[in-house]
């Protein structure tokens, strides 16, 4: 992910040649500078053997802390990383090989389970070039990822028991997707299925998370439950979007329309006795995978 051209992009060439760097990143993941840069990973290099990664994504004009890494260096070829992250919270340990031109091979393995292996430009922090795998908790296969200098270029994505999934879905565009005739209207229609289903929404508390893919023809496809409640209220949830009606303006990448995995969370606020719809969410240029 840093091949370009690192004197440019880093503060400093390499993570461990000064105390601090800081790459900047823009949509997909591409090395870019600060004025066009959506995420920021400063690298503090805090001992001989402690270096602390904070990524930073940028809203409403500030950067935002969104989760920190702590490197703690094992051996020549591992290191123990602990903190929050997108997609783990724990322990993990990546071990990594320097290869001929510079670049690594590395492998990241929690609780004794892979969950991702590929090539890299660099390790710390990790920034992807070539091919990438990834792993659900189960073992199974989760993608299999080619990267150009940090940005996406392809995927193959399968779901967690083992099925094949959407191919080829990109988690950052330039243009999101957008819902026709409305969101009002989408969040209308999911109302109404918990109406028709005689569900009391206002007894319900707790957040649901749905994700689709919007495809690059307008529909949407691959509906699933990334965190859900209870059967019943997941199972009209779903269905409710199963059952929509109407189009989507695909996403655009590049001035092309592309597969798009859309995330749209579901809010069960007792208190109020409210249902809220939070901002449909996009997928992150850090996020690895599919759901």
């Amino acid at each position: 992910m840093t091949a370009l051209i690192l004197s440019f992009f880093f503060v400093a060439t390499s993570a461990f040649a000064q105390k601090e760097s800081i790459v900047y990143i823009g949509t997909n993941g591409k090395l870019t500078t600060l004025d066009q840069a959506i995420f920021m990973q400063k690298t503090l290099k805090k001992s001989s053997k402690v270096t602390t990664v904070l990524t930073y994504q940028l809203t409403d004009a500030k950067w935002t802390k969104l989760y920190t890494e702590k490197y703690k260096t094992l051996n020549d070829s591992t290191f123990q990383i602990n903190g929050n992250r997108e997609n783990y919270k724990g322990t993990t340990f990546r071990t990594f090989t320097k290869q001929a031109d510079g670049s690594f091979k590395f492998r990241d393995v929690a609780k004794d389970q892979l969950l991702r292996s590929g090539s890299a430009k660099s390790v710390v922090p990790l920034l992807v070039h070539g091919q990438v795998t990834e792993y659900y908790m189960g073992g199974n296969k989760k993608s299999v990822s080619e990267y150009n200098e940090n940005e996406l270029v392809s995927n193959e994505n399968w779901r967690e028991n083992g099925d094949k999934y959407i191919d080829t879905i990109f988690y950052s565009v330039d243009s999101d997707p957008t819902f026709n005739p409305g969101i009002k209207v989408m969040h209308q229609h999911i109302l109404k299925g918990f109406k028709d289903a005689g569900i009391d929404i206002s007894a319900i508390s707790g957040s649901l998370i749905l994700g689709f893919v919007v495809m690059e023809n307008g529909t949407i496809d691959g509906i699933k439950i990334i965190k859900g409640l209870a059967p019943n209220i997941n199972s009209i949830a779903f269905e409710s979007f199963a059952t929509l009606q109407g189009s989507w303006t695909p996403a655009k990448l590049n001035n092309k329309t592309v597969r798009y995995f859309q995330i749209f969370p579901i809010n069960f606020i007792y208190k109020q006795q409210s249902f809220e719809f939070a901002e449909l969410g996009k997928g992150g240029i850090l996020h690895w995978g599919a759901y």
